[in-house]
């Protein structure tokens, strides 16, 4: 024993010492591990040597960068980023054309990721499809993840993958089929729906609970692009409802809540296996889904209501999950406010998520709030102050909703302060919402003609504020309340001049800046009031002096334009209110008397008593003399309607002050009468007045304007030239009828049996052109088969088809065709009454991003089909082969039908074959 130990050391001793040795001898310089290549390149290349052959290809394999190779350099060349790029799309282009699967897939990869950040891969479509193709799961999956990621609608190679996706989810590798279902859900069209639909309904008999699931989700999407595909599996789909697996329940009932969203009527009869999922489930998102279910059905269905209180209250009282919570609270205040005890609980919920710190969970309890506001408004107002202070939160979303909440809080006796917390709010908040603020303002002062408003002269000094809000673009809905309050509230006129007047004499206001783009507008109605109102004017001085300003040339032509106007209305109440001191005014005529009619009472009737004349006062003479200088301006303007008022108003002072120099007193009689003419008072009248007016019955709207225009219209048909006049006499010689009027070609009236005639007559004449031009007919618009014709003799008239039967036109059309009175249709959101005159103009939203196919117009097809009615014939779900050939050509015209994916291909086939074994 000791000998065999001291073998043993003396073995190890000799190793260590020729370990030793070699360490000593001089090795030859080897290649680091970054030259080296991997083993497959090395194995290649030396095939290729062996060939004596090195290609390009085997060259790309050996210094291609792998995708951490790439994100790794585009993290790192933070300056030349673009350029960095460009370069590796070149490599992949060069890349992907390799006949190495692993080199074609790594550049795909690539450029997957590439195009995630938005650059196009539309030109590797078919070596997607090549990869798509491969055997190997590995590269299977890159495929069919950029499949996923660039495949759209007008991509044309989608056409070449019906049979791979066929193959790959017919296939017993459950890998490979859950990349198809991923990958058809994704890029579903019509046509692929169509064809794959029955192949994705077979996997729901899957035994595996994975694909059931997938299978299951990629449904829905089929459905949406092929909506008569719902129908035959709703049995089935209803089913995966008791499933063992819970994930294969949780996918059912999110595809059949996401149908319920947007047709819950079809989907009432559900409700019972809802309502057992709801109590039975432990899942947050199967409770999240049964609940949101709930909440489109529980308006349709009262009862409903009454059986959630249970369910519910308990979620609210024991879930500590935020969004649970909320889609119970959601459900109760949209569909459950006939339950007061759980809207109570529900809102209490919600005070506690106004509190809460996240603005998420702010935005969402208010959200949740505005639901409340038509049923329970006074729950909601006991959180009045958390909801005020809202308004000024850094958030623009929880501000819009706080201020949504607001409006619709306001009564009577919260009018002042709610309007005086929105001006204060104006100050700190910015332009779109301080915008905002004074629209609600003036929306919630002047809805229902007014109801709330009590103190009008208090609203004319909140208007007058709202003029001065920096870079408002409600100064035009402004300026259109000062006019409506003043021609309807006949006590708040003398206020309204002097709570307006100081706005027109501000200089600051007729400044061009942005601060200032929509106060013209205001001034426009300010101006006019204060002209239409001129007699409660006091100190005409300093309005004829804000009227005449050089800086109203700054302002629109519009604008000036009534600035020249009062200046008139101005100027002659100033002369009136002079001859009114020095004796009494004349009487004012009746208002129904037109202006003409009022000169001429004044200077013509000689009854009329005439008062003594008033000499015109050195003031006056001096005002007069200033508009005069002032509105020379005007006069040269080059807008037509300023220099047009600016030229009369200058022509009328001259006319006045040579009338005032030839006779004293008669300049002021002559503005008197102006002041007569102009004071007459403008009465408000709604935009839909005209259509409360009757025609008068001798208004004949229908008749002719002339007798005599078939005449002329016939005439101007005889006139052309003298070679086509002998053909045209021909022809009436031939015809042998008279001429009817126009009035009777258009007036008159057809029997149906006529109009079956002339429809017969034109599918007769598009018959004979289809047999004439067929070859210029499109696939499926020619016949199938066209009928020998046969050898007639010359006397024997050819057979007309028999025309086909009409089908029933609906009532509209049939009352229309008769020359009946029609109801006129009714349309949404329209009133006769003028309620709506005022209504909100719905601000323009195409700026945002519409996606190329909307949801709504997705799920607008699902709507017309009810998929609890028993299936009809022909609407079951075809059966699906292993490997069935797919043939394109199939819906050509004249060739048999050999599409194996087409409802009942392969029923037909089996009864062909059966009927001839029997003959056999």
């Amino acid at each position: 024993r000791r000998s065999g130990r001291g073998h043993r050391h003396s073995r190890g001793s000799s190793g260590t010492r020729h370990a030793g040795r070699m360490s000593k001898m001089s090795l030859p310089d080897l290649p680091s591990m970054k030259d080296m290549p991997s083993l497959s390149s090395i194995g290649s290349s030396a095939a290729e040597g062996a060939k004596g052959v090195y290609t390009a290809a085997n060259n790309v394999k050996l210094f291609q960068k792998n995708l951490r190779d790439m994100i790794t350099g585009i993290r790192a060349a933070k300056d030349k980023q673009k350029d960095y790029m460009n370069k590796c799309l070149q490599d992949i282009r060069a890349e992907v054309v390799s006949s190495d699967i692993r080199t074609k897939a790594v550049a795909i990869e690539k450029a997957t990721y590439l195009h995630s950040l938005g650059y196009n891969m539309n030109w590797a479509s078919f070596h997607v499809v090549e990869l798509m193709s491969t055997d190997n799961v590995k590269y299977k999956r890159v495929g069919y993840l950029a499949a996923t990621q660039s495949f759209g609608d007008d991509t044309d190679v989608v056409l070449l993958i019906p049979n791979l996706l066929k193959k790959d989810l017919a296939s017993p590798n459950p890998a490979e089929a859950a990349l198809a279902i991923a990958c058809l859900g994704n890029i579903v069209t019509p046509e692929l729906s169509q064809t794959l639909v029955a192949d994705v309904y077979s996997l729901l008999n899957n035994h595996k609970p994975d694909l059931r699931r997938r299978a299951c989700l990629c449904l829905y999407k089929c459905f949406l692009r092929y909506p008569e595909a719902l129908r035959p599996s709703f049995a089935r789909l209803t089913e995966c409802l008791e499933d063992d697996d819970q994930g294969v329940v949780q996918a059912a009932v999110t595809v059949l809540s996401e149908l319920a969203m947007h047709n819950p009527k079809t989907y009432l009869p559900l409700a019972p296996k809802f309502y057992k999922l709801l109590t039975t489930s432990s899942s947050n998102w199967m409770t999240i889904k049964l609940v949101k279910v709930f909440g489109v059905l529980t308006p349709l269905e009262p009862r409903l209501a009454k059986k959630l209180v249970g369910p519910l209250g308990e979620i609210l009282e024991t879930t500590s999950a935020k969004s649970l919570l909320y889609e119970c609270i959601r459900t109760i205040v949209a569909g459950m406010t006939s339950q007061e005890k759980i809207v109570r609980q529900a809102v209490d919920k919600l005070k506690d998520m106004l509190n809460d710190t996240d603005p998420n969970i702010k935005f969402l309890a208010l959200h949740a709030l505005t639901f409340l506001l038509e049923s329970h408004p006074r729950i909601v107002a006991e959180h009045k102050g958390n909801i005020y202070g809202c308004i000024e939160h850094e958030d623009s979303n929880i501000q819009y909703c706080a201020l949504k909440i607001v409006r619709g809080l306001v009564t009577k006796k919260t009018l002042m302060d709610t309007t005086a917390l929105l001006m204060g709010a104006m100050g700190k908040s910015e332009q779109r919402f301080r915008d905002e603020l004074v629209w609600s303002v003036i929306h919630i002062c002047m809805n229902d003609r007014y109801a709330l408003v009590t103190d009008f002269v208090w609203y004319l000094t909140v208007l007058a504020d709202l003029v001065r809000v920096p870079s408002s673009s409600h100064g035009g809905l402004v300026g259109d309340q000062l006019v409506d309050i003043c021609l309807r509230v006949e006590v708040v006129r003398e206020s309204a001049v002097a709570i307006l007047k100081p706005l027109l004499l501000d200089p600051y206001l007729l400044e061009r800046s942005e601060s200032n783009a929509t106060v013209p507008e205001a001034l426009k109605a300010i101006a006019w009031i204060v002209g239409e109102y001129a007699q409660y004017v006091a100190d005409h001085d300093a309005v004829i002096a804000a009227l005449s300003h050089p800086n109203v040339a700054n302002l629109p032509a519009p604008v000036q334009a009534v600035y020249v106007q009062s200046l008139l209305k101005v100027y002659a109440s100033a002369v009136s209110m002079h001859a009114g001191s020095v004796r009494p005014a004349p009487e004012m005529p009746a208002p129904a008397l037109a202006a003409h009619e009022q000169l001429e009472g004044m200077y013509v009737d000689p009854e009329m008593p005439k008062s003594s004349p008033v000499p015109m006062s050195p003031h006056l003479h001096r005002l007069g003399e200033k508009i005069r200088t002032n509105v020379a301006p005007f006069c040269k303007s080059l807008h037509l309607e300023v220099r047009e008022r600016g030229c009369q108003l200058k022509t009328i002072l001259d006319m006045t002050f040579a009338a005032e120099a030839e006779t004293p007193g008669e300049g002021v009689a002559l503005m008197e009468a102006f002041a007569v003419v102009l004071s007459e008072e403008i009465q408000p009248v709604s935009l839909k007045a005209q259509r409360k007016v009757e025609p008068a019955p001798e208004l004949l709207l229908t008749a002719p304007l002339s007798k005599e225009w078939d005449g002329l219209l016939l005439s101007s048909d005889d006139e052309g030239s003298d070679d086509e006049a002998p053909d045209r006499k021909k022809k009436k010689k031939g015809k042998g009828k008279e001429d009817r009027s126009v009035t009777e070609l258009f007036t008159q009236k057809k029997s149906k049996e006529q109009i079956a005639r002339e429809e017969a007559e034109a599918r007769e004449m598009l018959q004979r052109h289809r047999e004439k031009m067929g070859q210029y007919y499109l696939g499926g618009e020619v016949p199938e088969a066209k009928e020998k014709k046969k050898k007639k003799k010359k006397g024997d008239a050819e057979a007309l088809p028999e025309p086909e039967p009409e089908p029933e036109l609906p009532l509209y059309m049939q009352q229309s065709m008769a020359g009946g009175k029609m109801a006129r249709p009714t349309i949404k959101g329209e009133d006769d009454s003028s309620d709506d005159e005022y209504a909100p103009k719905s601000k323009g939203g195409s700026g945002k991003f519409k996606s190329k196919i909307d949801a709504a117009e997705l799920h607008a097809g699902l709507g017309t089909y009810d998929p609890l009615k028993p299936l009809g014939r022909g609407e079951e779900m075809p059966s699906v082969e292993a490997y069935p050939t797919f043939d394109p050509y199939a819906n050509e015209p004249g060739g048999p039908p050999t599409n194996a994916f087409a409802v009942g291909a392969y029923r037909g086939k089996d009864k062909k074959k059966k009927k001839d074994s029997k003959k056999k």
